[in-house]
């Protein structure tokens, strides 16, 4: 019997593709022309540039993580005259935008104090700082500690790629770095090179009521996992006959194909995620991919795969097909071991078409 576990939230361990085994040795079939330069802007300017939208930070509801202690350490070690990390920043030559790719949390930061408030509109007061700025908002500073903040630099990595005329290089740079020991994950990494028009369609469909019910998470996740979740689902339902590992390359081309769709495409896409998902809450009980383990990936990018590209065609006894295909013993093996090679794709997404719609 196939057992269904709750999961109130997403869970940490969520199994993503940034989380499942990849060839280190992957081969890059191509060379770049990268310019790249160091840059010392003052925390005044880079605010200026943030305000006037000329230096970008990732939209993304939750991308600010830091509490106000930790903020207000950054705070003071430009106050204290302390070294800072440097940012990375990449030029978009489309709009000649400066986007940050590392460094979200620090430039955040900065805007926050300038603006005195935080995301969540709190007033910014520093706190756990040595006793002259304890409790200090930025006006609240003496004119020299403004003066000395202004004036503080930042070291700013810029780079821009001249060729290939794309931005392919941006996910091979930054999936390279780690800041304070965390690494930037794949989808953190996409929603930057994919900022305009990608991200914020996949941003759109992880809001959807109908999707947060499926996956059995109220809040979006702030390391994007139900973001990628979405666009796993997009590319294996209309891209599987093309694909192949590592899964990582595979959502980075179909990402790169979704941001240069027409509106009409991506809305007809968009119909059909939600008609999917909409049928799976209805028709499969609830939480029907929470299987043997609090959420299985293979199970939901197959058969909502299969739903999402036959949204028109979906047979009566739904339910009992599904609960056959728990049952059968190919599809079982195809979406718990080895579930990003060619064959479990291919297995997985056959056994559903044949139980579910055929």
């Amino acid at each position: 019997m196939v057992t269904r576990l709750p999961s109130p939230t997403l869970d940490d361990d969520l199994p993503t593709e940034d989380t499942e085994p990849t060839d280190a040795s992957e081969p890059v079939d191509v060379t770049f022309r990268i310019a790249s330069y160091p840059a010392d802007y003052t925390l005044r300017v880079l605010n200026d540039q943030i305000t006037n939208e000329q230096l970008v930070l990732p939209h993304f509801q939750r991308g600010y993580v830091w509490n106000a202690v930790q903020a207000s350490r950054l705070v003071e070690s430009f106050l204290l005259g302390l070294p800072v990390p440097e940012v990375f920043l990449y030029t978009d030559r489309n709009t000649e935008q400066k986007l940050v790719v590392d460094g979200q949390q620090r430039l955040g930061t900065i805007a926050a104090f300038y603006r005195e408030r935080f995301e969540n509109d709190r007033i910014f007061r520093l706190r756990g700082v040595d006793s002259r700025w304890e409790g200090k908002t930025y006006t609240d500073l003496s004119d020299p500690d403004k003066r000395r903040f202004d004036n503080s630099p930042l070291r700013s990595i810029v780079i821009q790629q001249l060729d290939p005329q794309d931005h392919s290089s941006i996910y091979l740079t930054f999936e390279r770095l780690n800041t304070g020991g965390t690494r930037l994950r794949p989808m953190e990494i996409r929603r930057v090179q994919f900022s305009h028009n990608a991200y914020p369609f996949l941003e759109d469909l992880n809001e959807l009521d109908s999707w947060r019910l499926l996956i059995g998470a109220s809040r979006p996740h702030a390391r994007l996992k139900d973001v990628e979740l979405v666009l796993r689902v997009l590319a294996l339902a209309t891209n599987r006959d093309r694909y192949k590992k590592p899964l990582r390359t595979f959502l980075n081309d179909f990402m790169a194909e979704l941001d240069v769709m027409k509106d009409s495409a991506k809305s007809s896409l968009k119909q059909s995620f939600e008609r999917a998902c909409d049928v799976a809450n209805a028709r499969l009980g609830e939480r029907p991919f929470h299987v043997r383990r609090p959420l299985n990936v293979a199970a939901l990018d197959s058969v909502l795969g299969v739903l999402l590209q036959n949204s028109q065609r979906v047979p009566a006894d739904l339910d009992k097909r599904y609960d056959a295909l728990l049952h059968d013993n190919d599809f079982l093996s195809a979406i718990e071991s080895a579930t990003s090679d060619e064959d479990s794709v291919a297995r997985r997404f056959a056994r559903a078409t044949a139980s579910l719609v055929e």
